[in-house]
This record gives structure tokens, C-alpha cells and sequence, in this order.
């Protein structure tokens, strides 16, 4: 009688071991699982360009394609007028020698704003006159009043061993 009854358990595990094992390969084969697609591996490319005259041309190896523009120069082209450095240091005014003028045509420094310091002046100005009741109230923080600002009194010390803490 216990060795049926132990035999029974044992069919009953095995069984309960087969199905669930089973679980993750029935899922597979009736295709009930999640395959997401990879956001990271969508990349754009530049449409195939062919020249009008078909007269193609092997790369070289190694070579960047013609038809793509450097992101760095294009952005550098966009924000800095590309003058020739010797150009811009002779057409400079002042008082300065030729090595200062080229550093100063080299740092891009005729592109700069004369008037920018008084920009940043008046916009800090504009931000230290600002009401900070409210920023407080856009984060949903307390007002900050001169009663909560006041330093609170210090407790006299007992003299105790649990002051240090």
C-alpha cells in the first residue's frame, strides 16, 4: 500500500515536472512570446543617388561616403562664418600684433556679441527681482517667510553621555 501510494506521488511529480517544463516550449511553438523590435537598431540611411551620366566609380576603401555631410562641420559651418583666419587678422582694428590678431581671428572673436555683457547683466537683474513665493508655488514648496528664516535657539547641553549624538 506505501509503495503505491509513493509510486502515485512520483507519476504525479513526474507529470507536473514534464507539463511545466513543457510550458515555455509550447509558448514558443504557438508563438506567444514577446520579441519586441529594437528601438536602438532603427538607423536612417541616405537615399541611393545614381548619376545621371551612369559613369560610376568604385569607392576607395577606407573612404567616407560623397554624399553625407560631417555633422561637426555642418554644425560648425552653421553657427561660425568660415572667413579665412589671414583675412579676418588683417581686417582688424586696434592696437594689436599680428601673432594676438590671428589668435583672436582663429577664436572666431569678430562673431562676438559686443553688447553681451550688459545682457547678462540685466538678465540677472531680472532674475534676483523675481518673487520666489512663486517658485514655491509652481513646486508646490511652503512660502519662505523671515519668521522661517530665523535660527532656532540652541538646547543647553545636560552634560550627558547622549548629547554627542
Amino acid at each position: 500500500m506505501v509503495s503505491v501510494v509513493r509510486l502515485e506521488a512520483a507519476a504525479v511529480l513526474a507529470l507536473a515536472a514534464i507539463s511545466l517544463g513543457g510550458c515555455d516550449s509550447l509558448r514558443a511553438a504557438a508563438g506567444i512570446t514577446k520579441d519586441p523590435p529594437d528601438e536602438f537598431a532603427v538607423v536612417t540611411k541616405a537615399p541611393l543617388i545614381i548619376p545621371p551620366d551612369f559613369n560610376l566609380h568604385p569607392p576607395s576603401p577606407g573612404a567616407a561616403p560623397l554624399n553625407q555631410q560631417d555633422p561637426t562641420g555642418a554644425a560648425e559651418a552653421s553657427l561660425f562664418n568660415n572667413n579665412d583666419p589671414a583675412a579676418v587678422a588683417a581686417s582688424m582694428q586696434g592696437n594689436y600684433s599680428m601673432g594676438e590678431r590671428m589668435l583672436l581671428a582663429n577664436a572666431r572673436a569678430q562673431a562676438a556679441d559686443p553688447a553681451i555683457r550688459a545682457e547678462l547683466q540685466s538678465d540677472q537683474k531680472n532674475m534676483q527681482g523675481a518673487d520666489p513665493s512663486f517658485t514655491d508655488k509652481v513646486l508646490g514648496g511652503t512660502t519662505t517667510t523671515p519668521q522661517a528664516l530665523a535660527v532656532p535657539k540652541k538646547k543647553k547641553s545636560s552634560g550627558g553621555w547622549f548629547d554627542w549624538f
